[in-house]
């Protein structure tokens, strides 16, 4: 909520409203099922968005949902009617309910366990226009085929996802601009008040694809550029000119006034890109740049995943970034989180795209929590298979041709374990930091097959790294002579 609706709030009320005991009781009863067979706080909610008057009998038996509201409104600063106005939004009211029913399931947790994800990366189609080297979807005319939902099946998985007050989704892929039905299915998740962004190439943001884009009302669009300069970010895209195509799209988002990121993958070799993509961000005009995480899985190879040494140099410069109150980056990488609280910096980033002020960062960050792969976010393939997240492609939770999104969120094996980070190896299970971090998931998968292991990109884990580098140059190396014949 503080994200979407871009401004700061109290956190001591907010730890008030987590924390007391009282509270929690208020909270058990406003989801409580009344005459009208929806919750309390959708009632209450139903008659703010339609501005109608509730009798005095309501008012007493909404009063506890009302105290609770009360809480929220003045951690947020608003007033009684400006309060009114924004519970209209049905975005505002997803967040509201979703997080309601995460703490009447799970309580408080440190990280918090989502009842339904916030976000839902939906890979939207594996169709693709560039052959990235980092691609883990192997998208592309000559990536992998796979049988994609028609337009009707994606229509109801947007259902699905409204149904159970999924916050936000993302629509990725391979390329979503390239699907014929991305603006319906994009504008018809906007009605139902999802919150709506788009991770592109930028090569196909048109004069009439950003104009679609500024009409539907995406919350924002991230544009990928993995350099300062063509030659470098084209040959790792795989396909000439891709730069100044991506760079005038990204200009035509500016001007139209789409709030617009650029996104870059720190790799092994694009490691010094780093300030000089901060650079390009101011001219540009962007709003930020997203540093994603590599992870070697699909094209992306272990050759050019950065060093623990790297990492931790990458997430210096992005905290002295932000922590002189720029508030202009934002990254997937969750160790940052754990850099900023180790030196009790002013700000930390959060949930890809926010940034927080120290004395909100141990309860917000700790929330919040990292890596939220099975706990606060998965990922839609394009043929409706379910999996914790775009990093695991083939590890799959559910199947929506199958089975429900709930059933799948809530009962999947393969979601559950994510959800205990006791269960974590050495050193990220004992480590002071796992609330607010927990290592990436993914990497330590790839690199350990085990989804509880350590992650190797982690300065705290550089042994297990170097160790695990030396069995993977080992292993290549008697490949490669098994090939040749040579004993």
């Amino acid at each position: 909520m503080w994200v979407i609706s871009k401004r700061r709030f109290d956190v001591t009320r907010l730890r008030f409203l987590l924390r007391n005991a009282i509270s929690t009781k208020l909270i058990r009863t406003a989801m409580e099922i009344d005459e009208t067979g929806k919750t309390r706080i959708e009632t209450l909610l139903d008659s703010y968005g339609k501005n109608m008057k509730i009798s005095p009998a309501q008012r007493i038996k909404l009063y506890p949902v009302i105290k609770v509201l009360d809480i929220v409104r003045r951690s947020f600063g608003r007033d009684v009617e400006t309060f009114k106005i924004e519970l209209k939004d049905p975005t505002i009211r997803k967040i509201i309910l979703n997080s309601f029913k995460s703490l009447l399931t799970y309580g408080l947790t440190a990280p918090q366990n989502f009842y339904m994800p916030l976000l839902v990366v939906w890979n939207y189609t594996n169709k693709c226009n560039l052959r990235c080297k980092h691609c883990y979807q192997d998208a592309g005319s000559s990536g992998e085929k796979r049988d994609e939902l028609s337009t009707e099946e994606k229509k109801r998985v947007v259902d699905e996802l409204d149904r159970n007050n999924v916050v936000s989704i993302s629509f990725s892929g391979g390329e979503p601009l390239i699907a014929k039905d991305f603006f319906e299915i994009s504008e018809y998740a906007k009605k139902k008040g999802i919150y709506i962004n788009i991770a592109t190439n930028g090569t196909l943001l048109t004069e009439e694809n950003v104009k679609r884009i500024k009409e539907i009302g995406f919350g924002y669009v991230a544009a990928s550029l993995d350099a300062s300069t063509p030659e470098k970010h084209d040959e790792f895209r795989g396909v000439p000119g891709m730069w100044n195509k991506t760079c005038d799209g990204i200009r035509r988002l500016v001007d139209a006034g789409v709030t617009t990121c650029i996104q870059f993958t720190l790799t092994k070799d694009s490691f010094d890109e780093l300030p000089k993509m901060l650079e390009l961000r101011k001219k540009l005009g962007a709003y930020k740049v997203i540093v994603y995480n590599y992870i070697p899985c699909g094209r992306a190879g272990f050759e050019n995943d950065p060093t623990p040494e790297q990492r931790e140099e990458a997430a210096r410069i992005m905290y002295e970034e932000i922590n002189a109150g720029h508030h202009v980056i934002a990254s997937t990488m969750p160790q940052l989180g754990r850099y900023c609280k180790e030196r009790n910096s002013d700000s930390v980033v959060i949930a890809h795209y926010a940034d927080i002020k120290t004395k909100e960062l141990s309860t917000i960050s700790d929330i919040v929590g990292g890596c939220g792969v099975g706990r606060a976010y998965c990922a839609i393939q394009p043929d409706g298979l379910v999996t914790p997240c775009v990093y695991m492609p083939h590890l799959v939770a559910g199947d929506l041709r199958k089975q429900s999104f709930k059933e799948i969120w809530l009962e999947s094996p393969l979601m559950v374990s994510f959800r205990d980070r006791s269960k974590l190896q050495e050193n990220c299970r004992s480590c002071e930091y796992n609330a607010v971090c927990g290592g990436c998931r993914a990497r330590a998968y790839e690199y350990t097959g085990d989804l509880m292991g350590p992650d190797p990109g982690c300065i705290k884990n550089k042994d297990v790294y170097y160790t695990l580098i030396e069995e993977l140059k080992k292993t290549e190396k008697e490949e490669r002579r098994a090939v040749v014949g040579v004993k």
